[in-house]
Order: C-alpha cells, then sequence, then structure tokens
C-alpha cells in the first residue's frame, strides 16, 4: 500500500513538473517561467532579467536540418543551467529564445557583464559527430524596479532585445529555405536509419526484431501477390537430441555463417533457440525453398566433417496473408 501511495505520489511529482516545463530542453516554459519569476520578485523585491535570441536560427535549421536545430536548442539551454545558481531561474520562452532571471541587487554594469559572459560561451557548439557551428546571440536585459512584474520586466527587457538583434534577414529565400529544411532532415534521418555497412548475404536480427519482420510480411501479403515462406533448421546429434554443449556452440556458429551466405540479402534469419535458427525466405517457391535448405545441409556437413558430427533437420511452411484464416 505505501509502495503505491509512494509510486502515485511520484508519479504526481513527475506530471507537476512537465506541466510547467518546455518538452525538449527541460527548462521553464513560458508559463512556469513567469510564475516561478513573479514569486521571486514578491519575495525578493529585486532582480535582473536577460533576454536570449538565438540569430538566423531558421538558417540552422535551413542548412543543417531541423534535428541538428533541436540539438543546439537543448545545448543552449545547458550551458545556460550551468551558469546560474539554484535560486536562479532559465527559461524557453519562444522558439529560439531563453530567459534569465537572477534575484540579485545588481546594477547596469552587471547585467551587461553576464550579457557578455553568455554571448562568449555560446560563440561555437560541437554538433553531433564533432563538427562545430558558430552561434551568434542577441541579449538585452533589464533591472528590477520597485513596482515590476514579470511581464512588465521582460517588455523593458524585451525592448533591448530588439535594439541588439540583427536588422538584415534573408527574407527573400524565406520560403525555398522552409521547404529544403524537410528534405535535410530527411536525408539525415536516412542516413540514421540506413544499414551502415552491408554484410553480404541474408539478414541476422535478433527474435523481437524478426517477429515485427515476419508480421509486416504477412501485412504485405495482403495486397502483394508474393510467397513467403518460414524454414525451421534443427541440429541434432542424429539420434533425436541436441549435440553435446561442447559442440553445439561452434557448430551453431559455422550453421550460422552458411546460412548468411547461402540466402540473398532481402531474406532474413534469427537464432530461435540454442540448437535451432528461423529463415524468412520471398519470392521463392516451395521447390525453391527446399533446394535453399539442401543447398544449407550440404555447405553445412561439407564445414563440419561429415553428418556423423551433426545432424540438421529442417521444416518449411508457408506464410499467410495477416488477419486470414489459413486454409
Amino acid at each position: 500500500m505505501i509502495t503505491a501511495i509512494q509510486r502515485l505520489k511520484e508519479e504526481n511529482e513527475r506530471l507537476n513538473h512537465r506541466a510547467g516545463h518546455d518538452w525538449l530542453t527541460g527548462l521553464y516554459d513560458r508559463e512556469g517561467a513567469e510564475e516561478k519569476i513573479n514569486r521571486l520578485i514578491r519575495e525578493r523585491g529585486c532582480g535582473v532579467m536577460i533576454l536570449l535570441d538565438v540569430d538566423r536560427f531558421r538558417r540552422i535549421n535551413s542548412r543543417h536540418g531541423h534535428i541538428v536545430g533541436d540539438h543546439v536548442l537543448s545545448s543552449i539551454a545547458a550551458v545556460l543551467d550551468s551558469m546560474v545558481f539554484r535560486h536562479d531561474v532559465v527559461g524557453r520562452v519562444d522558439d529560439d529564445e531563453f530567459v534569465v532571471f537572477m534575484p540579485v541587487d545588481q546594477d547596469e554594469k552587471f547585467l551587461q557583464q553576464r550579457c557578455r559572459q553568455i554571448r562568449d560561451r555560446l560563440k561555437t557548439m560541437e554538433l553531433p559527430g564533432g563538427a562545430e557551428i558558430s552561434i551568434s546571440l542577441s541579449t538585452g536585459g533589464a533591472i528590477c524596479g520597485k513596482d515590476d512584474t514579470y511581464r512588465s520586466l521582460f517588455a523593458r527587457a524585451y525592448g533591448e532585445l530588439d535594439k541588439d538583434k540583427v536588422s538584415a534577414r534573408e527574407q527573400t529565400a524565406d520560403s525555398e529555405a522552409r521547404k529544403g529544411n524537410f528534405m535535410v532532415d530527411l536525408k539525415q534521418v536516412r542516413g540514421e536509419l540506413a544499414e551502415q555497412s552491408l554484410i553480404p548475404g541474408a539478414y541476422c536480427q535478433d527474435y523481437e526484431t524478426f517477429k515485427h519482420i515476419y508480421r509486416f510480411v504477412e501485412r504485405r501479403l495482403r495486397r502483394a501477390e508474393i510467397s513467403s515462406y518460414i524454414l525451421l533448421i534443427t541440429l541434432t546429434d542424429g539420434n533425436g537430441d541436441f549435440p553435446p554443449l561442447t559442440r553445439r556452440e561452434e557448430q551453431m556458429a559455422v550453421l550460422k555463417d552458411e546460412i548468411q551466405i547461402s540466402l540473398r540479402s532481402g531474406d532474413v534469419f534469427t537464432q530461435y533457440s540454442s540448437c535451432q535458427y528461423l529463415v524468412m525466405i520471398s519470392d521463392a517457391s516451395a521447390e525453391n525453398v527446399e533446394m535453399i535448405a539442401d543447398r544449407i545441409c550440404t555447405a553445412f556437413y561439407k564445414a563440419i566433417g561429415g553428418a556423423c558430427q551433426g545432424v540438421l533437420l529442417h521444416h518449411c511452411y508457408p506464410m499467410w496473408p495477416a488477419g486470414e484464416k489459413e486454409p
């Protein structure tokens, strides 16, 4: 009972935390930052606010893709979070805008010094893969007065930020840049999904992944006029039992190699048990599958020195479209 209550309490705390925080950076979001800063202003009666804007952030997205853009925002958030004290507030208040609030009684000189420190710390950033990118920030700040709230302080800081922003922004290419952003993203996604080092022969996967591929092929069979088969290959000692463990691992490794090189790159296989492999063969007839099984057996026996060392049994079974009853 206590454990259940504790779990419920932890879940409520997690949800409450998420409610006022930005999903990407983990910082306060606009509403969370406003609530926290207003509370600090009421309690301390002083403070310094700094706003930051990433110059030409759209160009970063255009040239490098939204995935890199998200990485830049997350990295900026991490740096800002590392530069403040425990009672300070850091938030992401717009796509590429951040707020920092320090509940301290300081002057304009301190404000400008902190803005400069932040810009210096974020001049360059390392991207995934080790490449570096130059970052330009505009900053603006305001010092909390007697009757200030978050919004009045934010308005003054934003006015200073506006003065510091780079005025000349590329507008003419904006539409084309937006269109190109997604293509850059797709190229990066494809690079992440693609097999980095193509191994000749059949595609070996763990059993859970094999199940997902199997179910996908079942779905494909509903629309495509193709034939697919499952081939179960079992290693035995020739007397209806599994080989001794001392030979089993070595022979299963040999069998794996022979399966891989005997099949096409479009075929998939997995180790089903300590003595069995499952093979999925597409675009083949039952006769072709039997020929493939015989070829695997022949190559295996040759590799281990004859059938007296181990005997392979195989069973072939046709796949059926998902959701349809087998005949």
